[in-house]
């Protein structure tokens, strides 16, 4: 047991200082959670106001110096700025009497120490009292011959200054107690965890500008307003002083692992240890010794110190992820777990073969990363702006990231801002970007102009060369299966690729290149690439020169697993033909598996019946219907049977039964094949139009199956609150859905799957140029369902044209249907939330109101006199 030793600290100012003396209170409480913590020291505080009891009999000042004489304090901290303060009976003002009763109590010992600030900042002149400030100078002055004092600028400094001179109290009362090297084991911890975060932020030779603290939510769902994303916040500082098992979860390059040193460091600094460990970096059988050698080697610890056990780089399939979480969590039953998992779509994925036989005795809250909002953003650009001296207004250079960003659809996260910052700045103002194919080859350009070459060399290789060889490494990698390497495996490897191809070049050079610029990143002699998309952009390149690999892509069907893959490759020209051609005979045959074994009507839609303002009857005689479709489905007895029974209660989870059904039925496999396609396709400008639309009409074919499942599914996923199948699972956000009865919250699940699967997909699918294929599209589908979503997506992302189209729709629908109140809705969350523009409101307003009208008024084509009513009601 440890025993800590306690110090007091007395503070000592005239009544205009109250400001630094609450920052007193604030460093003191700070300094006793950290190092003074890690330490074995402990200040208490004592300020008159709040520790002297009130008397009689005696003046005000004798009443605090008696309980002042009570605290035997250990440090005197006077403060003065530019008043001295009202005299006393045998000196010139109270701070003045303290500070000499403090100065006779240290002749006889080397207790109290005493640390005076005064304070420099320009005197405000309405506040200005000549005779007090002569007095401070005066009083200043004679201190000069006692020992050392302190200056400090304004209140921010102060707080600066009293923290160094206390952390360096506590280090040299801790030495006499305890080890020098134990002090210096402290520190050096400290510096090690805040390098740790300086490198897992740092970018393409580029340092974070500012470190921006992400939004940890515990909503899973994204709301199109960025600002509601604080609405279910977590503050760091709750996880940090009340640490539990939790899994945070975020897509791929959010910034898990920069969350996790952060964590950490800010753990230190708090009084308590949190130790990381990476899954990439370890194995099932020797994790738990892993974290015992960190545990006892990089901190001098044992296990019951031990606040927090960190794990990085969790991915629910990842090869034996859960064995080895659970592995920890059974060896270190009492110390909370944080996991930091990737989701890498919009589904959250689940164990699968895992799921059934592992289970972990932890309960662990979800959290959620959510993308920055544009406050967060603007503060990256005007860090970048400062520290690259860019001469563009920071509001111009703030427009083309968010524009490029979304143009891009990648997430706004501070990696993927710098990123587009570094190449949007170097291509210049008219940069008006297109795909992350060219963003990357702009990166890497810019990598390369700007890393300084060995005195021994003459010149840089060229960057094509490079591209090519990495291409040709990262084709080797794909093929084992295994994405971790160390620098002799890379030379050799590319040294006699290099002979072979008759290329001269410095690999020396180039592996210390991408090294430098967190494209590779290493630890412990393992090296891999820091960035996924960085190998998927060089097997792109490699697909685009090697026709032998690219039939391996296709013909394996890796693109499945990875579809930036496709992104990458039909990004370097526009141009991929044989890309969708690939892609429309295997989305083709993927649909036709699973149609054929679930054989779920084509046309199953429950939604042409219901009304305007839907009610339950509606929902049960639709109910019907989907249960006869279920019954005569080829769907397993343990899904038609809860359609046959209103109290089926399985013994296994539910989530299982459909786990082991949508394996067999490759319905994982469509959902990737639609990413993987959708991507491909919004970046095929310049292909045959045939074949675009032939793709495009697969593409939504799948949508089909997914709703029709989701249909199906519905009732399960109101009761149960998630369904899990192949890897993938659909939960359901509670908040949205409290209703009174079961049976309301089946059918608004159930209406709520139309504008779920336009967002599950929508980012994969749309860009502007895509915006003429996708009207076309729209106008001439025959089902209804496929349809409305299809105007969905259309409202939601506004192509050109976009409001005559939908125009037109709204005069197609019924006049009391399901249909035209959701495209309402649709409309009115567009103009409630994302449309700032004059003229866009204008047009959403008039839309919005022409489907109120219409339904008001049970007039096909409302004029501008019933639209106007319709407002007005």
């Amino acid at each position: 047991m440890r025993t800590k030793n306690y110090y007091t600290c007395l503070i000592s100012s005239p009544g205009n200082c109250k400001q630094e003396r609450d920052i007193c209170e604030e460093v003191i409480t700070q300094i006793n959670k950290g190092i003074a913590s890690h330490l074995n020291v402990h200040f208490d505080l004592f300020k008159w106001e709040n520790d002297v009891l009130p008397d009689m009999g005696s003046n005000g000042q004798e009443i605090i110096d008696k309980s002042i004489e009570k605290s035997n304090y250990d440090i005197f901290i006077g403060i003065m700025q530019y008043r001295f303060g009202t005299q006393t009976k045998d000196a010139g003002c109270g701070t003045e009497h303290e500070y000499l009763n403090a100065l006779k109590r240290k002749s006889n010992d080397t207790l109290p120490i005493i640390i005076f600030f005064f304070n420099n900042e320009k005197i405000d002149p309405t506040d200005f009292d000549g005779d007090q400030y002569n007095l401070v100078t005066t009083f200043k002055n004679g201190l000069q011959t006692k020992g050392l004092y302190v200056d400090y600028d304004g209140a921010e400094n102060f707080k600066e200054k009293l923290e160094e001179k206390l952390n360096l109290f506590v280090k040299e009362v801790s030495s006499l107690h305890s080890s020098r090297e134990n002090v210096e084991k402290v520190d050096s911890i400290r510096k090690k965890l805040e390098l740790d975060l300086k490198d897992s932020l740092k970018s393409f030779n580029e340092d974070a500008p500012v470190w921006i603290e992400p939004i940890i939510s515990t909503k899973r769902n994204v709301d199109r307003d960025a600002s509601k994303n604080y609405d279910n916040k977590i503050e760091i500082s709750t996880i940090v002083e009340n640490p539990k098992d939790v899994v945070i979860q975020a897509p791929s390059e959010f910034g898990l692992t920069s969350l996790a040193h952060y964590v950490k460091l800010e753990a230190w600094n708090n009084g308590k240890t949190f130790i990381y460990i990476d899954l990439k970096f370890s194995k099932k059988h020797k994790i738990v010794t892993d974290i015992q050698n960190l545990i006892k080697n990089d901190y001098g610890k044992t296990t019951n110190d031990i606040d927090c056990i960190i794990i990085d780089s969790f991915i629910y399939e990842g090869d034996g992820n859960m064995k080895m979480v659970k592995n920890v969590a059974d060896a270190f039953k009492t110390i909370p777990i944080i996991l930091m998992g990737t989701i890498e779509s919009q589904f959250i994925i689940a164990p699968e073969s895992e799921q059934e036989n592992i289970r972990l005795e932890k309960d662990f809250t979800r959290y959620y990363l959510l993308p920055l909002p544009q406050s967060e953003i603007r503060k990256i650009v005007t860090g970048f702006a400062l520290s690259n001296t860019l001469e563009e207004d920071n509001d111009i250079i703030l427009n083309k990231v968010t524009k490029d960003l979304q143009v891009l659809n990648i997430h706004r996260t501070p990696k993927n801002c710098i990123t587009v910052l570094k190449a949007s700045s170097k291509i210049g103002s008219d940069y008006s970007a297109v795909n992350r194919t060219k963003l990357l080859d702009t990166i890497l350009s810019i990598i390369f102009e700007e890393y300084e070459i060995p005195t021994y060399k003459s010149q840089k290789p060229d960057i094509k060369d490079c591209t090519f060889v990495l291409g040709y490494f990262c084709e080797l990698l794909i093929k084992k299966n295994d994405y971790e390497f160390n620098e002799d495996f890379f030379k050799k490897e590319l040294r006699t690729f290099c002979e072979a191809s008759y290329i001269e070049l410095d690999l020396n050079y180039l592996f210390q290149v991408l090294l430098d610029n967190s494209i590779f990143t290493q630890r412990f002699g393992t090296v891999y690439f820091k960035s996924a998309y960085w190998l998927f952009y060089f097997i792109a390149h490699r697909m685009n020169i090697n026709k032998d690999f690219l039939n391996f892509i296709f013909e394996k069907k890796k693109y499945v697993d990875y579809p930036e893959i496709m992104e990458f490759y039909t990004g370097i020209d526009r141009n991929k033909e044989d890309a969708l051609r690939y892609l429309l005979t295997d989305i083709q045959e993927t649909l036709n598996v699973v149609k054929s074994k679930v054989k779920i009507d084509g046309n199953l839609n429950p939604y042409t019946a219901v009304k305007w303002e839907p009610v339950l009857a509606d929902f049960e005689k639709e109910e019907e219907k989907i249960s006869k479709n279920v019954l005569s489905s080829g769907l397993p007895d343990e899904v038609k049977d809860r359609y046959d029974d209103n109290y089926y209660d399985q013994i296994r989870p539910y989530s299982q039964v459909i786990h082991s059904v949508m394996k067999e039925y490759s319905f994982l496999i469509l959902m990737r094949q639609i990413s993987a396609c959708s991507r491909a396709l919004r970046n095929s400008d310049f292909v045959n139009s045939e074949i675009k639309k032939s793709i495009l009409n697969e593409i939504i074919a799948a949508w089909n199956e997914v709703s029709k499942i989701l249909i199906i599914l519905s009732p399960i996923l109101a009761d149960k609150g998630n369904v899990a199948f192949e890897g993938a699972a659909f939960e359901l956000n509670q908040g949205d859905f409290e209703f009174d009865s079961a049976e309301e919250k089946r059918f608004a699940v159930l209406l709520s799957i139309p504008k779920n699967v336009v967002d599950f997909y929508k980012d994969d699918l749309f860009s502007i140029k895509m915006g003429p294929l996708i009207i076309d599209k729209a106008i001439h589908e025959t089902n209804s369902l496929l349809k409305h979503e299809l105007m969905r997506l259309i409202v939601s992302e506004r192509p050109k044209k976009w409001n005559t189209v939908i125009d037109n729709y709204i005069v197609s629908l019924d006049k009391n249907s399901f249909f035209l109140s959701d495209i309402a809705s649709a409309l009115n969350t567009q103009f409630d939330y994302h449309v700032t523009e004059i003229e866009a409101r204008r047009i959403l307003g008039n839309l919005l109101h022409k489907c109120r009208a219409k339904h008001i008024f049970k007039t096909n084509n409302p004029d501008l006199g019933l639209i106007k009513k319709a407002r007005e009601i």
